[in-house]
Parts: C-alpha cells; structure tokens; sequence
C-alpha cells in the first residue's frame, strides 16, 4: 500500500506555486550556468523537483568530460547521438553530440 501512494504522489500535477519556484530557482541555475560560459539551450520541468536544462556544445561542455565532471551517455538507437550529463544545483544538465 505504501508504494501505491508514493506513485500517486508522484503522478500528481505540480501546483502553480510549485511550478512558479521551480522557474525562479532555475532562472538562476541557467544565470548561473551562462556565467561560467555555457550556452543555454532550454529547459524542460517535466518534473519540478528535478528539472533538465539542455545545453548547445561547447568548449566548456568537453572540458567538464575531459576533467570527469560530466560523463557521456549514448542515446536513440535510430540515430546515433552520444548526450553529456552533469548534476547542477539539483538539475539535470545536458547536450547533445551527433555521432555521424
């Protein structure tokens, strides 16, 4: 029964005051993030409490690879496209590398 309410929980809509800290607190995440030289792609809060902000490839994206801050994932298994992906501030940071 506990794992039933936790879904139930976790299915349920983010209330707009929910939604509205989570865009504050990530306004200043992606201001935080241009002042250290990424670029900002966009960001999804598909889920408030963990929102993903997408990146456009840099040399600062790779630096983090090449220092072991961020780590590669291989997606799409119709294109072959590699993802970065980093923790920051509690979101889900990422971009893109086409494989072709």
């Amino acid at each position: 029964m506990q794992v039933q309410q936790t879904k139930e929980l976790e299915m349920r809509p983010y209330t707009g005051g929910e939604i509205a800290l989570t865009m504050n607190d990530v306004s200043i995440i992606v201001a935080r993030l241009a002042n250290e030289g990424f670029l900002v792609n966009k960001v999804v809060i598909g889920n408030a409490q963990r929102p993903t902000i997408f990146l456009f490839n840099n040399d600062k994206c790779r630096e983090l690879i090449a220092s072991g801050k961020a780590s590669y994932q291989h997606a799409n298994k119709f294109m072959p496209i590699k993802q970065g992906i980093f923790e920051y501030l509690g979101c889900r940071v990422v971009w893109s590398e086409n494989l072709i």
